[in-house]
């Protein structure tokens, strides 16, 4: 027995290359990004009325597709940043190291506003305040991403969510549509700025 065979019928297939035939190498992080955000989106989307608490058993999953998501994001802009800047690949993979949300942001907000003038009217100023809310609001609930992955931490202690009783609930629909602003604003307001397709979408 295998896992992994092709069929001769193509739409029973998936091909995860052909994507990249048509991309530049610098353009995968935000490939990948794209992917997980729709993937969590259809979870999301299959829940429907909710009947036999079908949101419970995907929650994690699709919060760590979201969350996954966005470590991407963040990484796809660093990426296009620091090759425009010249660094080499060693630098860049030192720079592009460690999953926390909170610094991966920190390093885009001061490479934005440093290099390619964001935040000069008090808009702006709002605006990347507002997202940077949101990832931090997001790095604080996983720090690791670890927290959706596992029930436990590397010491066995359990991972909680909120006060950690059994009455704590996610509004989903309301984290998908505050995700859809997230990505949507670090996606074709940052990443297309800074690679260099500002106004093309």
């Amino acid at each position: 027995m295998v896992l992994f065979t092709s069929n001769p019928d193509i739409y029973k297939n998936a091909y995860p290359n052909w994507q990249k035939t048509f991309r530049a190498n610098n353009d995968f992080f935000d490939l990948y990004s794209e992917h997980f955000k729709e993937a969590a989106d259809k979870l999301i989307d299959s829940i429907g009325a909710n009947r036999g608490h079908i949101a419970d058993n995907i929650i994690n999953p699709a919060l760590f597709l979201y969350r996954h998501s966005v470590e991407l994001s963040l990484k796809a802009i660093l990426h296009r940043i620091y090759i425009t800047s010249g660094l080499d690949d060693n630098k860049i993979k030192e720079k592009l190291e460690g999953h926390g949300l909170e610094s991966l942001w920190a390093k885009v907000n001061n490479e934005i506003r440093n290099k390619y003038n964001f935040g000069v009217d008090q808009n702006e100023k709002n605006e990347l305040k507002t997202i940077g809310g949101l990832i931090i609001e997001l790095h604080n609930t996983d720090d690791s991403s670890m927290t959706f992955r596992y029930p436990f931490d590397k010491r066995l202690d359990e991972f909680t969510y909120g006060d950690g009783k059994e009455s704590f609930g996610i509004d989903f629909m309301h984290f998908k549509n505050q995700l859809d602003y997230l990505h949507s604003r670090l996606r074709y307001w940052i990443y297309y700025r800074v690679s260099g397709e500002w106004g093309n979408e």
